[in-house]
């Protein structure tokens, strides 16, 4: 599950936008949707400018990857 976040002083802190994978394209900010598509090729969180974006493993992914 890819979750992208707002941290702003001033708009606050709130989840924008979570989902899976291959629902990222429905991401209308573009900053925002780039970084999630790199998250999702390498894992790595990213931030840029306001955005944040992070890879949570949900519990299923978890199981068929033990």
């Amino acid at each position: 599950m890819i979750i992208v976040e707002v941290k702003n002083a001033i708009l606050g802190d709130s989840v924008f936008w979570h989902g899976r994978e291959e629902n990222i394209s429905e991401i209308r900010n573009i900053p925002a949707r780039m970084a999630a598509e790199k998250v999702v090729k390498d894992g790595k969180s990213r931030v840029s400018g306001m955005w944040h974006v992070r890879q949570e493993i949900q519990r299923d992914e978890q199981e068929k990857q033990a």
